[in-house]
């Protein structure tokens, strides 16, 4: 596809790395009370990336609608300019 599509994708992947971040740093660094805070941390990071993925199905379908467009208005206006008078 086009940067377009690439484009759309990138609040996205922010977002979930971020999230993945915020795992971590949630999960803390004493492994003896890890397992006591994964299910929260865990929780926080699915709700996160489930919002994030919410949001880019619409941005990535108005992103290949454009470019179909695009596509479509540069093969009209060639075919406008390649008839004969």
């Amino acid at each position: 596809m086009t940067d377009q599509v690439v484009t759309a994708a990138v609040p996205t992947a922010i977002n979930v790395l971020t999230a993945l971040k915020t795992f971590f740093a949630n999960l803390g660094t004493d492994p003896a009370v890890m397992p006591a805070k994964l299910p929260g941390a865990a929780g926080v990071l699915l709700g996160t990336v489930e919002l994030a993925v919410a949001g880019l199905v619409p941005a990535e379908v108005g992103a290949v609608q454009a470019d179909i467009n695009s596509r479509i208005d540069a093969t009209i206006a060639k075919l406008q300019a390649s008839k004969p008078a």
